[in-house]
């Protein structure tokens, strides 16, 4: 994708949640690249601390951002890949989803947003997948607490983690031992919380 130097930086690279948080608004792409916009670059600045999967956005967009050649005389429009000379179209799209052999992509999770679930959980699992709990150890990464305060809130001296409070502190992990023998299967739990909920699902 090709940008001109001279146009602001569009929502394209942004979460629209950083753009809302950036200070300045307008700044051009070109400034931006002298500014530096790899990660910790001063092209990145922020009305408040960022959290931690906001921090991982910004590594996105860096990541975007770093191969991107800037040419002054090149237009900038955005280009529907596939169609690169027509563009966008509903024809087209829609020929592409009812003839492609390849099934849509989605996200491994996804599932977790069901109608027959309460949101709360679907929420809360969500999170839990993408570790954006307010675990002790993502408290610490965030710089919110200290590193002697993150044991295990069980008591168990182990570090909080999102996988350790949930499969394998001996206080709270403990309830899938209850569960299976609820459901009446014999399960062997993974290590990570991603693996238990594809097994387990």
């Amino acid at each position: 994708m090709k940008k001109k130097s001279n146009k602001p930086l569009l929502i394209e690279f942004f979460d629209s949640r950083l753009f809302d948080l950036a200070v300045d608004k307008l700044v051009t792409v070109k400034e931006m690249e002298g500014m530096g916009w790899m990660d910790g670059g001063g092209a990145w600045e922020w009305r408040r601390r960022l959290l931690a999967w906001e921090e991982e956005s910004v590594t996105n967009c860096s990541f975007l951002l770093h191969d991107i050649v800037l040419q002054d005389r090149a237009p900038n429009r955005w280009r529907w890949l596939l169609d690169t000379v027509a563009g966008y179209s509903v024809k087209g799209t829609y020929q592409y989803i009812t003839t492609t052999d390849n099934s849509l992509e989605r996200g491994r999770f996804d599932v977790v947003w069901q109608r027959q679930v309460p949101l709360k959980v679907s929420v809360f699992t969500w999170r839990l997948l993408r570790d954006r709990l307010p675990t002790r150890d993502n408290l610490l990464h965030r710089g919110i607490i200290h590193q002697d305060g993150t044991s295990c809130i069980g008591g168990c001296g182990s570090s909080e983690t999102a996988a350790h409070l949930i499969l394998q502190c001996d206080v709270f992990g403990s309830m899938w031992h209850y569960v299976y023998r609820w459901v009446g299967i014999s399960f062997i739990a993974p290590a990570t919380v991603g693996a238990h909920f594809q097994h387990f699902g």
